[in-house]
C-alpha cells in the first residue's frame, strides 16, 4: 500500500506539473485568439464601405471632387495611411497566427510527452539523459520563459542510464519547479538556471540542477529530503522525499549543496549509467 501511495503520488504531482504547465500555455492562446478577434472586429472595412459609397454619389464629377471638395482632396492620403496601417497590422497578425501555432504545438508536445512516460512507468529502460531533461524542461519552459528566466545547457558525451523513464521524469519536473519558485523570491535581478549532465564516476551519470534563488539554510540541507518537511507556504513536503526514494530506487542519489541564504541551490542526481554505449 505504501509503494501504491508513493506510485500514485509520484504521477500526481507529474500530471498537476503537465496541468498547470498546459494551462500556462492556454492563458498565451487565449490572449492570440482575443488579440486576432480584435483585429477581425477593426473598423477599417466599415470605413472603406463609407468611402466607396462616397466616391459612388460623385461618380459622374469624380475628378472635380478629388481635386476640389475638401473631403475628396482627403481620399489618396487615407488610402496611403490606411494601406499603410493594414500592411503593418497583416504583419502582426500573421505573428500572432504563427506564435498561436506554436503555443497548441507546445500544448501537444506536453500533452504528448506525459502519455509516453505514463504508458512506460515501472520499466527499467536504458537511455539518453539528455532526452529525459529535454523531456521535463518542455514541460515546464512556458513558465520560465514568461518570468524572463535564462536556462543554460551544459551537457557532455555521458553514457545511456539505466532508469525507469517515469520516475525520473517526476524527479526532473520537481527539481525544475522547485528552482523556478526558488528564483521569484529571489532579490537577484537575472534570475538563472544551469543544468550539468557529465560523468565525472564511470558507473554514474550525473546531473545537476544550479539555481541562484534563495539557497538553502545548512541546517536544512538533509531535512529537505524529510517527508512533510518543507519551506514553502503553500508546500506538502512530498516533493523531494518522493523524488529521493525514486532515485534510490533506481540506485541512484539525489542531494543538495548550497552556500546559504541568497546563494542558490545545487541538486545533484546521480543515476547508474548502462554501460554498453555512450551518447554524443
Amino acid at each position: 500500500m505504501l509503494a501504491a501511495s508513493r506510485q500514485a503520488g509520484r504521477m500526481a504531482e507529474v500530471a498537476s506539473g503537465v496541468l498547470h504547465n498546459v494551462g500556462n500555455v492556454l492563458n498565451s492562446v487565449n490572449v492570440s485568439v482575443t488579440l486576432l478577434s480584435d483585429k477581425v472586429r477593426a473598423p477599417h472595412t466599415e470605413r472603406l464601405g463609407k468611402l466607396a459609397a462616397m466616391l459612388e454619389q460623385n461618380r459622374e464629377r469624380l475628378g472635380e471632387f478629388l481635386d476640389k471638395d475638401r473631403k475628396g482632396r482627403l481620399v489618396p492620403d487615407y488610402l496611403r495611411r490606411l494601406a499603410s496601417h493594414m500592411d503593418e497590422e497583416r504583419a502582426a497578425t500573421a505573428r500572432e497566427i504563427e506564435l498561436l501555432g506554436r503555443n497548441v504545438e507546445h500544448i501537444k508536445e506536453i500533452v504528448a510527452i506525459q502519455q509516453s512516460y505514463a504508458r512506460v512507468a515501472g520499466v527499467t529502460e536504458d537511455l539518453a539523459m539528455q532526452s529525459l531533461v529535454e523531456d521535463a524542461l518542455c514541460i515546464q519552459l512556458d513558465p520560465f520563459l514568461c518570468q524572463g528566466m535564462i536556462i543554460r545547457k551544459e551537457y557532455t558525451s555521458v553514457p545511456l542510464v539505466r532508469v525507469d523513464k517515469h520516475k525520473v521524469l517526476q524527479i526532473l519536473v520537481n527539481l525544475f519547479c522547485n528552482a523556478r519558485h526558488s528564483m521569484i523570491e529571489a532579490r537577484c535581478k537575472e534570475k538563472e538556471l544551469t543544468v550539468r549532465i557529465s560523468n565525472p564516476d564511470a558507473a554514474f551519470v550525473r546531473l545537476e540542477v544550479i539555481d541562484n534563488g534563495i539557497g538553502i539554510a545548512p541546517e536544512n540541507l538533509t531535512r529537505i529530503f524529510q517527508h512533510g518537511f518543507t519551506t514553502k507556504r503553500d508546500g506538502h513536503g512530498f516533493g523531494l522525499h518522493s523524488g529521493a526514494l525514486a532515485a534510490k530506487e533506481m540506485g541512484g542519489t539525489l542531494r543538495a549543496a548550497s552556500e546559504g541564504a541568497d546563494k542558490g541551490a545545487t541538486f545533484v542526481l546521480e543515476l547508474p549509467a548502462a554501460q554498453s554505449r555512450t551518447v554524443q
